[in-house]
């Protein structure tokens, strides 16, 4: 599984648009091959603070989304930010659920 996390930092002036561009990808991205989880969230604690999570099956499915237009608006996008954009890709080799909870806790 493939993580991409990307964290935007947005004067409020490009806040608006920067939400309208990605939710104009997210339904079209979320039906792509591979997805698995397609999700923009706003920081509680900071409305000038976005996150993108995106979770891929695979890298194949992944690098194919990063060569979309989808993919393009999300980055035109990027630079609008007051500070630079943060993304990072996770690859992951193991889940654990609330198993992991119950076992720490005992």
């Amino acid at each position: 599984m493939i993580l991409f996390v990307l964290r935007l930092t947005l004067p409020q002036e490009n806040r608006i648009d920067v939400i309208n561009t990605i939710k104009s990808v997210i339904e079209p991205t979320k039906v792509l091959p591979g997805c698995q989880y397609f999700k923009l969230c706003c920081d509680v604690e900071n409305d000038d603070q976005l996150v993108l999570l995106e979770e891929w099956h695979s890298r194949k499915d992944l690098e194919r989304h990063v060569r979309s237009d989808d993919f393009l608006s999300i980055l035109s996008v990027m630079d609008l930010g007051s500070e630079p954009p943060i993304p990072d890709f996770h690859t992951v080799s193991s889940t654990d659920g609330m198993a992991l909870i119950e076992k720490i806790r005992g």
